[in-house]
């Protein structure tokens, strides 16, 4: 009987070039390292099956059959170590006659087999045994493999009333490789399966039946190792076939009505629609078919089941059930079924005796490059299977599907664009789309059909992003279809223009960014006047902003760019208003007098429109010598009005002063003393005596452009007029939670005796437009001299109105400048 499976004898040279080079060195560096050894192998073989008991084993083994055991020396033999082979040889016995290699300490597996598991039919047994051992240092390890059935059996009996009612019988077992076995009429050996999933099948006719009836009688798992056994009966009295299983098979018997009416009744059958069965259908993938692609099952008996077996990679991967479903009854595989596009009808509830199986949605999901095997049997209620079985095979036909960018400019600012798509044939609707950047899906609008190109289907499709979504630079498309993954080069956005900060709009002039188009030269902003567009008056600012000038303060304004014929989107701003400082013209004053003879001066009165400014003449008012307290130079105002003006009828005068508790006059018989002197300060804020370093600035939201004013100016007298100077500072800030930006700032120090009023302006230079101004910070200081010599005295013994007085700057009708 295994005449056949006498193997050459032949060694294996298993080892890569790298093994074989690591094994040589090994030997000859033994002596240094000493991490080599070697192994012994003993290899037993057994013909015991798993659950049988001794009794049904020597009647299962039939009339003169044994598992007959081939002998051990015709075993092939392999060794590995973490999953790699290291050596092998062809038979055990030409390895018991090699030397045995050294191998490096470890761990190692032997694995020794008989025949081919993948092969399935009579006499066809397959032997394996496996074992893990190590390698030890300069040691001999004993290894022991014993090798057991490593397939399944199955056995066919047919009992006597059986054999005499039917005139023709016979066994099938189907395997899931794709096999099928026949168990012919007193066939009594035993098939040989790979383990996994078997149907049994039996096929039988009576005298006077013009076809056999084909019943489908179990579906089962196998195990290696182990023995199956059917047995066929039949109750001639009821006219009913039994099929019992062995104890391995769960489940009770199964009976079939086998009367001459239930004999004669049609079996169940399919009728292929739009395919031919087992001949490849080759659609184009995604395509929809131009006519349905169903099986129709007919079962005059009423259906009890209908079995799809399907074999295809992508559908497994997607978790589409590997092993048989039955559509009748597809539980947990249901959902997956659908949403792969699989549709039944008269499948569902109680079954009659026609259904559909329709696979012309599941066929369009189904890529290239792959075959697709689907297997339709059908049962009916006595049991009879369709046979044979109506097999659907598909293997798609590459789309050649692409996508590229449009050259319609999607619209600046807006959410819908274009994109070109094309394949040899599909529905563009079916194609998923996303911004590239950001994974955004879009939705599919519609799709316009174009010429087709070298065989293809072109088509324009109309996309719109999330309203979320506003489209400003050029940017690419992702498809997704079937298996592809495309992606368009950059799609064109048409010209527009944007603010990109609120500190770009001032108030007579905002500064738009411009997009998608570099020639500036050509471009001219425009506003909107009622229904007309008029156009403004435009400057290029670096290589990508265009200013709009001569802009109304405080207005809402809508403009746009114009180029050529070409208009980009328009934008709604809000120009800041012309907001001026209040008590510009230093009319306002008001005064506290403690004495008859002093007076705290403030620079504004009870109307709070003129309030905001501030001195420091809290400071140089604090102190009181009582003995002295009558004495104006003791308790002096660095800052008061004067009728010493530009315009109007006052202005302020700001001086340098002497002051403090203590403080004389000089008289005929001792010098005057000053205890304290300060510069005067005029400053637009709250009260600080450090005003220079550290106070609140007034609250403003507008940015101007320069600060103007007027002034004369007398320095200290004790210096050469030209090195005692005054000072001003401006800032515009931003101001918010603890947080503070300065946005922009002027500076000036000027000296030298100004005889007369004249106009002073400063430049506002701003370093920050992402904010809008939220403070104004001015400050007015007298002088950069105040030493004690260098100021002028009181009178001799004036002990009344007397007052030591440096540097004075006179300030006149101050004003912002909005350019």
């Amino acid at each position: 009987m295994f005449a056949a499976m006498n193997l050459k004898k032949r060694v294996i040279l298993i080892y890569s070039l790298l093994s074989l080079i690591l094994v040589s060195c090994a030997k000859e560096d033994t002596a240094k390292n000493n991490g080599m050894g070697t192994f012994t192998m003993k290899l037993n073989a057994t013909s015991e099956v798993i659950g049988l008991n001794e009794k049904s084993r020597a009647e299962e083994a039939g009339e003169g059959e044994t598992l007959i055991l081939p002998d051990v020396n015709d075993f092939s033999v392999s060794i590995s170590s973490l999953g790699e082979q290291v050596c092998g040889w062809s038979s055990y016995k030409d390895m018991c006659e090699e030397e045995m290699p050294e191998l490096r300490v470890g761990t190692y597996q032997v694995k020794a087999w008989y025949g081919d598991v993948s092969k399935e039919g009579f006499e066809l047994p397959y032997f394996e045994g496996n074992q893990e051992f190590s390698i030890k240092k300069n040691e001999t390890t004993p290894v022991e493999v014993t090798c057991y059935l490593g397939n399944a059996q199955v056995k066919v009996n047919y009992t006597d009333e059986f054999k005499s009612y039917f005139s023709d019988y016979s066994a099938v077992i189907a395997t899931s490789l794709g096999n099928e076995v026949e168990y012919v009429k007193d066939e009594t050996r035993a098939a040989y399966f790979s383990p996994g999933e078997l149907t049994a099948k039996v096929k039988v006719k009576k005298s006077g039946q013009s076809t056999e009836a084909v019943y489908q009688a179990k579906v089962f798992t196998s195990e290696p190792r182990h023995i199956y056994t059917l047995t066929l009966d039949v109750d001639a009295g009821s006219a009913t076939m039994t099929v019992s299983f062995s104890e391995d098979v769960a489940g009770e018997e199964v009976r079939f009505d086998v009367s001459d009416a239930a004999l004669n009744a049609p079996a169940p059958y399919f009728k292929a629609n739009g395919f031919t069965d087992s001949v490849p259908l080759e659609p184009i993938e995604g395509a929809g078919q131009k006519e349905q692609v169903t099986a129709y099952v007919n079962a005059v008996a009423g259906i009890q089941s209908c079995r799809l077996t399907t074999t295809s990679d992508f559908l497994s991967e997607k978790g589409w059930p590997a092993t048989p479903v039955d559509l009748a009854d597809s539980g947990e595989y249901a959902s997956i079924l659908t949403e792969m596009g699989l549709k039944t009808k008269g499948l569902e509830g109680n079954r009659a005796q026609m259904a559909q199986v329709d696979f012309t949605t599941l066929i369009a999901n189904l890529p290239a490059g792959g075959k697709h095997d689907f297997k339709l049997e059908a049962t009916d209620i006595y049991g009879k299977v369709s046979e044979p079985p109506l097999v659907l095979t598909v293997t798609p036909q590459g789309c050649e599907f692409s996508v590229a960018a449009s050259t319609v400019e999607a619209p600046f600012y807006g959410n819908t664009c274009q994109v070109n798509v094309s394949f040899k044939d599909g529905n563009p609707a079916n194609v998923h789309f996303q911004l590239a950047d950001g994974k955004q899906d879009l939705e599919f609008v519609r799709a316009e059909e174009l010429p087709s190109e070298e065989g293809r289907k072109v088509y324009t499709v109309y996309l719109k992003a999330p309203e979320t979504v506003k489209f400003i630079n050029p940017f690419k498309v992702s498809a997704s279809y079937l298996s592809y993954i495309k992606e368009t080069g950059e799609l064109p956005v048409s010209m527009g223009i944007l603010v990109d900060n609120p500190g770009d709009v001032w108030a007579k002039k905002a500064v738009f960014h411009v997009y998608n188009e570099t020639a500036l030269a050509d471009i001219k902003l425009q506003r909107q006047q009622g229904d007309v567009w008029t156009d403004v008056t435009t400057e290029s600012s670096g290589s990508y902003s265009l200013v709009a000038k001569g802009l109304d303060s405080g207005t809402s304004l809508k403009l746009r760019a114009v180029k050529g014929e070409e208009y980009s989107n328009s934008v709604d701003i809000t120009t800041e208003e012309e907001l001026q400082v209040p008590n510009a013209d230093m009319e306002a004053w008001s005064y506290e007098q403690p004495e008859s003879n002093w007076k705290r001066w403030f620079p504004w009165n009870d109307d709070e429109s003129t309030k905001g400014w501030n001195t420091l003449n809290p400071k140089t008012t604090s102190d009181e010598d009582i003995l002295t307290s009558n004495y104006a130079y003791v308790n002096n105002s660095g800052t008061i009005e004067t009728t010493d003006k530009n315009s109007g009828d006052k202005a302020a005068l700001i001086r340098t002063v002497g002051w403090g508790e203590g403080t004389t006059a000089p008289g005929p018989f001792w010098d005057g003393s000053i205890k304290k002197v300060d510069s005067g300060y005029l400053y637009l804020g709250e009260y600080s005596e450090t005003p220079e370093t550290n106070y609140i600035p007034y609250g403003f939201t507008s940015r101007p452009t320069a600060l103007s004013f007027y002034r004369k100016y007398t320095p200290s007298s004790g210096r050469k007029t030209s090195e005692d100077n005054y000072e001003v500072w401006v800032k515009v800030e931003y101001r918010n939670n603890g947080q503070v930006v300065l946005l922009g700032e002027g500076y000036l120090k000027e000296g030298g005796k100004i005889s007369s009023y004249s106009e002073q302006r400063i430049p506002i230079n701003y370093v920050n437009l992402q904010y809008q101004a939220t403070h104004l910070y001015i400050i007015f200081k007298s002088g950069t001299e105040y030493r004690y010599d260098y100021m002028s005295v009181p009178p001799k013994m004036n002990l009344s109105t007397g007052e030591y007085v440096g540097s004075q700057l006179y300030v006149d009708d101050v004003k912002l400048i909005y350019e």
